[in-house]
């Protein structure tokens, strides 16, 4: 009922937008005190009840990424966007462009326009500053809905993927050349462990130094608020967030990988995940008829419609029910290998390729293998999950055991996941005797058995620690948490 209802809504507002594509709608410009510049507002739909925010990201169209859906947005809603301080028309210079100042911004162009509460989209940076809107002002934003939204995860763990995704663009010289690289990245990766703290202090030193940020970014707005984005940590506000939340993502975004997409459904406590297939970073211009499907459903269903649409679009595995579950299933020397639904115990050894996907299981092993786990929850009287030499991606991952990971020479990417035990949560696994055989010489400074863990947005609680976890993590052979 509620789809037939939609589709007829939907074709009805599609004509009344074309009809209506200049209601009410005026462009000029401000001067506000967060940057000190002067800003360009757009409004439409003015004598409307209800407020919309729409904030862009990076790029020279700023607030002309939302050209086409400003009519449609405008029949029924007071249509509020910008040109954030910085970009496209507004006034640019050295200033610090971060998601807390952009917010201090929105939160004044907001103010004057008379509304106490509204909904907020935001796409890409846009997504990352409407969220740190909602986690300082929640009582302010009814509905909130994140396309394709930068940041979350760690700078150094976005930067790592840029170096993989770069890996794939490169031409194959050599059938090792990938993994030439990436252990060139790993090695890089731990140095970047052992020093983070004293260059996250630089670089907030950077950010907030006029002349440093003239010397290293050029005062360069775009370049001052990338990075800026990137410092964000939403390590401590994700799953405080209640507001219901519609996250839509392009299937084939190259530029804010999708996994961004399942940390933030699996943490926020009121959302639903759409993947939008066949599109990339920009949906609305990539497939605008299904993004105005979504959109739709977000600005004209009712609180009670809307939750619905949340629940049926829920990407959050069941952690309150026992595993049950006699399944037990296994991978060996294969590729490509999907496990989802309910299991006893899965054993993979020599695999590449393998997914675990909204699953729950009791014990889960991982020898010699490439494994990404996404929405998974994993609870065990015993140890709930051994990894051996293995590369591992976790996204959105709930794991409870005595200890909740045994690990030994896997670097691990762990990403909005939670390690929890009565005892130790995270641990090295004992080294077995070593073979009496040459090996190659360590790369100079580095332990041979050291493991660097990347951490994002993630926590660990256990008997000896509660830990918020962002960033790298040089994890010693006799350490224990």
């Amino acid at each position: 009922m509620l789809k037939g209802s939609l589709i007829f809504t939907l074709i009805l507002w599609s004509l009344t937008s074309s009809l209506y594509a200049g209601n009410d709608y005026s462009e000029y410009f401000i001067d506000e005190p967060v940057f000190g510049g002067k800003s360009r507002i757009i409004e439409a739909g003015r004598d409307n009840k209800e407020l919309i925010v729409l904030v862009h990201g990076l790029g020279d169209r700023a607030a002309g990424t939302w050209n086409k859906i400003i009519p449609q947005l405008s029949t029924r809603y007071h249509v509020l966007t910008f040109d954030l301080p910085g970009f496209g028309q507004s006034s640019k210079s050295n200033q610090l462009y971060s998601p807390d100042n952009y917010v201090a911004f929105i939160q004044y162009v907001v103010r004057q326009s008379g509304h106490e509460t509204f909904l907020l989209v935001g796409h890409s940076m846009g997504g990352n500053i409407a969220l740190r809107y909602a986690v300082t002002y929640p009582h302010k934003v009814k509905r909130l809905m994140l396309v394709d939204t930068a940041g979350i995860l760690h700078r150094i763990t976005f930067a790592n993927y840029l170096a993989h995704f770069g890996i794939k663009l490169l031409p194959e010289l050599s059938p090792q050349q990938g993994a030439g690289i990436r252990s060139l990245a790993g090695a890089l990766l731990g140095e970047l462990a052992r020093r983070h703290n004293f260059l996250e202090s630089g670089e907030k030193m950077v950010l907030n130094d006029p002349f440093l940020r003239q010397k290293i970014f050029g005062g360069n707005p775009s370049a001052i608020a990338a990075y800026a984005m990137s410092m964000t940590d939403f390590s401590d506000s994700l799953s405080s967030i209640k507001i219901p939340t519609l996250i839509v993502w392009g299937e084939n975004d190259d530029v804010t990988p999708i996994r961004i997409a399942r940390v933030l459904a699996t943490n926020l406590k009121n959302s639903g995940l759409v993947i939008i297939g066949n599109a990339g970073h920009v949906p609305m211009a990539d497939k605008p008829e299904e993004f105005n499907w979504w959109l739709t459903k977000f600005v004209l269903t009712s609180d009670v419609e809307f939750n619905q649409v949340l629940f049926e679009q829920r990407y959050k595995i069941d952690t309150q029910t026992p595993i049950n579950s006699k399944r037990i299933a296994s991978c060996k020397n294969n590729s490509q290998t999907l496990f989802r639904g309910e299991y006893r115990l899965i054993t993979i050894d020599n695999c590449r390729g393998v997914e675990i996907d909204s699953a729950r299981i009791q014990s889960l092993t991982i020898r010699n293998s490439q494994v990404t786990m996404n929405n998974c929850y994993l609870n065990s009287p015993g140890k709930a999950m051994l990894a051996i030499n293995s590369d591992i991606q976790m996204n959105g991952c709930l794991i409870v055991g005595q200890p909740a990971i045994e690990f030994r020479k896997t670097p691990m990417d762990i990403a909005g996941s939670w390690l929890r035990s009565e005892g130790t949560a995270l641990k090295n696994a004992d080294e077995p005797p070593k073979e009496k055989r040459p090996r190659p010489g360590p790369i100079p400074g580095f332990e041979e058995n050291d493991t660097t863990l990347m951490f994002s947005v993630s926590h660990l609680n256990s008997r000896y620690f509660d830990k918020i976890l962002h960033g790298p993590v040089n994890f010693l052979p006799e350490q224990a948490w």
